[in-house]
């Protein structure tokens, strides 16, 4: 019975094995053959090799390399770094050389237009200039061209016109200039389009209008003029619309906001003028980010704005209301991040209390050049910000004991306001404060922490100029390890400066316009190594300038004007290769 089994068992194992082996040589005789790369695509790509030299790779290139480099005429050109061929023809379909350190112009004549089958192209994070040659339309199946972050000039050819497959396109951060070509029109297939950062200029382009599979288009940052037009709702699949920095100018047209798969609308700092009307508003259930601060809008926010509910982004900076606000329109939007409401012209004011008990997830928070509140109550519970701006809004009495609580804060400026008494010593306790401005205010003084809190603080910039500060040179700071910029100027410093004070990072420092006297010891700037700029100006230094501000080789701009220096400018001052400004004079 035991030998009975082995045997049916083993039979069964046998036909299993012939199975297997008869199922797998089906699908090796079925797999298509792998073609190799042909030879005149072989030779065309070698040919643009050599179209360029190789230099240094973008900053942005994290992980770039010069992948052609490893092209070589005896190996297979479908294996080559960068390209990707047609596994059932062996034509050259994808050529990606970006972040490859490729440098110099782009022929019109290249061989690159040999490779017709092309449908993907990315040359973007080079260093290649002149002009795209026309010839770039006949690489009639193209359905990605990225040729951006180059120095790429001139106008945009129009035969970028006849590539109707493109579905990506992206020309940001070159120096083209022009109009974009009526051609565009033909390129209906286009979902993204990216041209931001370059000279371009003329009216909102037409024939953008006719893409409506578009659902990304970035003008940013160009010289774009005149009105936006209502029909822009052709583009009915359009989510990220981005046409900030440049000088479009009338109204916004409230046909804008019906579109409903819109996600993000960014259009400031332009031109734009008027009233604002959103008009239904209940037709954007999608709108994330809405970005119109910087133009010269008049009248009354909308109320209206209180509906847009899935705001995440709301940026109306410089939006002349010329009257009252009533801000509880915008307690409505709970999950706003970032809002920017400064210069908004109104007669009213915010109780920053009430105003921050609103919002749970805001984590960026501008109100510059409004009239805010900020008396010490009780501390808002939240403790989600992470830039606050109250520079401008006068804010007077004692330091906001509401920010106590704001562990999260790194970015703090509360410049020119009426605050008084001491810069409180908590400010040193929040533990991600790295920029911290309060100039332009009525501070006497400092609140001096214990020094393990000082030594663990990661402020890197620290502004008290223009304070009523009357204290001598306050080297407890050199505490501070991660000091960057140290501006104590305009204040009433005063005494010398004898310590040898070691600011292991610190690059810029300015204590001029205050009362500090007595000579620069030779060992004072020993260990400034990383100083950019220099800034003793306006006190009453005397004796010789020191031969150790040559140590300072990083020095860029150093001024000592005004003080009572005397003797001969050291010699070492020569042997500082980044030095482009000094200033000796009235000593």
């Amino acid at each position: 019975m035991k030998g009975s089994w082995n045997a049916s068992n083993i039979i069964h194992s046998s036909f299993s094995c012939l199975f297997l082996f008869l199922f797998n040589f089906r699908d090796v005789c079925a797999a298509p053959t792998r073609y190799s790369c042909r030879s005149e695509q072989r030779d065309a790509l070698l040919e643009f090799k050599n179209e360029f030299e190789i230099g240094e790779l973008s900053f942005y290139c994290i992980s770039g390399y010069p992948k052609t480099e490893s092209w070589a005429n005896s190996s297979d050109c479908c294996r080559w770094e960068g390209i990707t061929c047609d596994v059932k023809s062996g034509e050259v379909v994808e050529l990606d050389l970006s972040c490859s350190g490729l440098h110099g112009r782009f022929r019109s004549n290249s061989s690159l237009f040999r490779l017709q089958n092309l449908h993907f192209l990315d040359l973007s994070l080079n260093d290649l200039s002149g002009h795209i040659p026309s010839s770039v339309g006949n690489l009639s199946h193209l359905t990605t061209l990225h040729l951006s972050d180059n120095h790429f000039s001139g106008q945009i050819p129009s035969s970028i016109g006849n590539l109707s497959q493109l579905t990506y396109l992206h020309f940001f951060t070159n120096n083209f200039m022009g109009e974009i070509p009526s051609s565009f029109g033909n390129l209906n297939r286009l979902i993204r389009l990216s041209m931001f950062s370059n000279k371009l200029y003329g009216n909102f382009p037409s024939a953008l209008l006719k893409m409506t599979r578009l659902s990304t288009l970035i003008l940013s940052s160009n010289k774009f003029t005149g009105t936006l037009p209502p029909n822009i709702t052709s583009l009915s699949n359009l989510a990220f619309f981005d046409a900030s920095d440049n000088a479009l100018s009338g109204t916004l047209p409230s046909s804008l906001f019906t579109i409903p798969s819109l996600t993000s609308i960014d259009l400031s700092d332009n031109q734009l003028e008027g009233t604002l009307e959103f008009g239904n508003t209940s037709s954007q259930p999608n709108l994330q980010a809405l970005r119109i601060g910087g133009n010269n809008f008049i009248g009354p926010i909308p109320s209206s704005i209180s509906k847009l509910t899935n705001l995440e982004e709301l940026d109306l900076s410089s939006f002349n209301t010329q009257g009252p606000v009533e801000f509880s329109i915008f307690s409505h939007l709970k999950a706003l991040q970032t809002l920017g409401l400064s210069h908004l012209n109104t007669t009213a004011t915010i109780d920053l209390n009430d105003f921050l008990s609103c919002f749970k997830r805001l984590s960026y928070l501008d109100l510059s050049g409004n009239h805010v509140s900020a008396a010490n109550k009780s501390s808002v519970p939240w403790r989600s910000l992470v830039y606050m701006d109250l520079s401008q809004c006068g804010i007077n009495g004692f330091f906001p004991e509401l920010l106590k609580t704001q562990k999260r804060l790194r970015n703090l400026d509360i410049s020119n306001n009426k605050i008084k008494g001491q810069v409180p010593g908590w400010l040193w306790m929040l533990p991600n404060l790295e920029n911290l401005e309060l100039s332009n205010n009525t501070f006497t003084g400092f609140e001096r922490p214990p020094k393990h809190i000082r030594m663990s603080s990661p402020l890197e910039v620290l502004n008290v100029e223009s304070n009523r500060i009357n204290d001598t040179f306050p080297f407890w700071l050199s505490s501070l390890q991660s000091l960057q910029v140290l501006v104590l100027g305009s204040n009433s410093f005063h005494g010398p400066i004898h310590h040898q004070v070691s600011f292991p990072k610190l690059r810029i420092i300015d204590i001029s316009r205050n009362h500090f006297n007595g000579s620069l010891p030779t060992s004072y700037f020993a260990k400034w190594s990383e100083i950019h700029v220099l800034n003793l100006s306006n006190n009453g230094f005397t004796g010789h300038m020191p031969s150790s501000l040559g140590n300072m080789t990083a020095l860029e701009s150093l001024d000592v004007s005004r003080n009572k220096l005397s003797g001969e400018i050291p010699q070492e001052l020569g042997n500082l290769s980044f030095l482009a400004y000094m200033n000796f004079s009235h000593n």
